[in-house]
Formats: structure tokens, sequence, C-alpha cells
């Protein structure tokens, strides 16, 4: 999935619109929400769900030592499903630029009353390819700001709150590509 044109980036909106969009196509027991740039290193990190809480996968990076870099992390690699991901509201539509949003979406889990699992840090293992920075989503200051009100605002910015204009939808043999 891609956004139109050159403006700043929203991975969480756009995560909201993959869902909404996947959920159309098929009755769906299980979202992995991916980043591009992270590849699994173990084949025991199951590709599932965990049916009474949000699954973080990704809880051992080398960019981070291979351990986790702070208990409330969800970055990465995560997967929910329908019911866990609706039951967050889906992830904020407000963060724009880099970084905020994996924050606030394991505040939700909390808030919803269900608590993050993960697979042992032995098996969570991922490597992320080198990238340059993307120009124009640099780390945004204000997403401090946004973290501090998302007790208050988690059901109401979501995907309750999410409108978005679908430009192309093509169907790959793997993947679509919206």
């Amino acid at each position: 999935m891609t956004s139109a044109g050159n403006c700043t980036f929203n991975r969480a909106k756009l995560l909201n619109v993959g869902v909404k969009e996947a959920l159309k196509d098929e009755d769906w027991d299980c979202l992995f929400l991916h980043d591009v740039d992270l590849i699994p290193e173990n084949d025991h990190n199951l590709y599932t769900c965990d049916p009474w809480n949000p699954k973080h996968a990704s809880v051992a990076m080398n960019k981070f030592g291979y351990s986790l870099p702070y208990p409330q992390y969800f970055g990465g690699v995560s997967a929910l499903t329908p019911d866990q991901y609706m039951k967050i509201n889906g992830f904020p539509n407000e963060y724009w630029g880099w970084g905020g949003e994996d924050d606030d979406i394991a505040t939700r889990v909390r808030l919803a009353g269900m608590k993050i699992s993960r697979p042992p840090v032995s098996i969570g293992h991922y490597k992320m390819v080198k990238h340059k920075s993307d120009k124009g989503n640099e780390e945004k200051p204000h997403r401090f700001d946004l973290l501090v009100r998302t007790q208050r605002t988690w059901t109401q910015d979501g995907m309750n709150s999410l409108s978005y204009a679908l430009l192309a939808r093509e169907l790959r043999p793997l993947y679509t590509n919206l």
C-alpha cells in the first residue's frame, strides 16, 4: 500500500486502510502488521495470532541489540485478530511523520483491557534491513503531545473515524496493491 503524492507519511492511517480493505475481501482470522524493513530470523516464530491478546512478534531486533527496547514497545511486527483490532479502534489516524503510533497502540491495548503477548526473546528475532531515512518523514516532536492524549482520544480516533479515497486496487497473485 502506498500513499498518493509527496505528502508526509502516516503509517498508522495506512494500516487502518489496509485492514479495512482486507476485511472486505476475506474473513481473516489474523492480521499481521509488518514493517517492510524487518526480516524474521527464526522459523519458530509462528505467524499466528494469540486468541486472547494482541501479539508483538518482533521482540528482538538487531537494531536494539536483540532485546526489547522498553516494556511497552509494540513496533515492527504485530498480530491481532480482527476483533482485537476493532476493540482497540485500530491505529490512531493523527500521527503524521515518523514515530509515536506504536506507543499509542500499546496504550490502546491496555485501555481495552488486554495485554501484549510476546514470543520468547530467543524466538522473536528480526533483522532490520538498512535503508536511508525518508525525507519529509522525520521524527515529529508533537507525537508526545498526541501520546499524552491517547487515554481521552482512543475511542474517537481510529477505525471509527477513518476517511480515505482509494485511488487504485490491483490484485496480484500474492498480494493486493492499494
